[in-house]
């Protein structure tokens, strides 16, 4: 099996290197290494062609994860593609735990490990060996990571992520497209296509960098809701009922928490526009949590709820 790993690099001259490093340490060597510079304005450029010509290196001006990611996607080879972000890192042992999931599960549209966060610029040290766990294979439907994905918190990110190439080549020539939120709409994108597996073995490490500090939660919600406007033909178009009801419930979700987030600073008209949407496109279970939360925002102010914060902290879990 080949393995393709691309890899979008933005301004990450402080991380890039044990990014790589850590692909180098794998078990089971990939067939290749595609790195973009996405316009780094550092050393990014400098230090990837260092690596020539163990990887392959482009660049273009910036488009953000998602251009960068549908670039290299198209210039990818492999049989399975794996993604990586230039902060994170695998365990050695990652690549070989993915194979074995494909050769298990050939017919996934997608294989997911756990991950887990650190933080700095240094270096990230596991803890034993997690392949050793006894953790059991979720082989999930449709319908059950979308359920999943909705959740607090959720394992499911681009660096502990492969996917088959016949799958991604199923999704067009933008499966990531978008600037912001790039992730969600990739991950909405291929759902529909077949079963996802995800084994809980935390694999990959995620580096949670000062800027999280300033991510701003408004912003975050509003990009989500913008995805799932963009994919509701596509879902709508699904013979599935179950996956079409699954997808309007988490719409109707993901509509509230944008709200939540703009009663948090006073934004009363677009919040109770989106709650006024969310009672458009969900079922009866959906709908009393919606008109719940219009009520409360005509409480007075001493009378409603803490609402979200706009930025999100080190580690800030997304609402559910």
């Amino acid at each position: 099996m080949k393995i393709s790993v691309i890899i979008p690099a933005y301004n990450c001259e402080a991380t890039i290197q044990q990014t790589l490093d850590s692909i180098f340490s794998q078990t089971v060597q990939p067939y290749e290494i595609l790195i973009l510079n996405d316009g780094s304005i550092d050393r990014t450029l400098e230090i990837a062609n260092s690596y020539r010509p163990r990887v392959k290196v482009f660049s273009q001006s910036n488009t953000g994860a998602g251009g960068a990611r549908d670039a290299l996607c198209r210039q990818a080879q492999g049989d399975l593609i794996a993604f990586l972000d230039p902060d994170d890192v695998w365990h050695p042992r990652y690549l070989e735990t993915q194979c074995k999931l494909v050769d298990q599960y050939p017919d996934a549209v997608a294989y997911f490990t756990d991950h887990e966060q650190f933080t700095g610029l240094g270096g990230h040290a596991w803890n034993g060996d997690p392949t050793e766990s006894e953790q059991g294979v979720a082989v999930m439907t449709s319908v059950q990571f979308l359920i999943r994905y909705l959740r607090s918190y959720s394992p499911f990110i681009p660096s502990n992520l492969c996917v088959p190439r016949s799958a991604l080549l199923s999704l067009g020539d933008e499966p990531f497209k978008l600037r912001n939120s790039e992730d969600v709409y990739f991950f909405h994108l291929l759902a529909p296509r077949g079963r996802i597996v995800y084994l809980p073995q935390k694999l990959a490490g995620y580096r949670i960098r000062e800027e999280s500090y300033s991510s701003s939660r408004i912003r975050t919600a509003k990009a989500e809701v913008h995805v799932f406007e963009l994919l509701a033909d596509q879902y709508s178009a699904l013979e599935d009922s179950g996956l079409r009801n699954t997808y309007w419930r988490c719409f109707a979700t993901k509509r509230r928490m944008y709200a939540k987030h703009l009663l948090g600073i006073g934004d009363l008209a677009l919040a109770r526009d989106q709650i006024h949407k969310s009672l458009l496109i969900s079922g009866p279970a959906s709908k009393a949590k919606s008109l719940r939360l219009l009520l409360l925002s005509y409480l007075p102010a001493a009378l409603q709820p803490e609402w979200p914060p706009e930025y999100r902290g080190w580690a800030g879990p997304r609402e559910s």
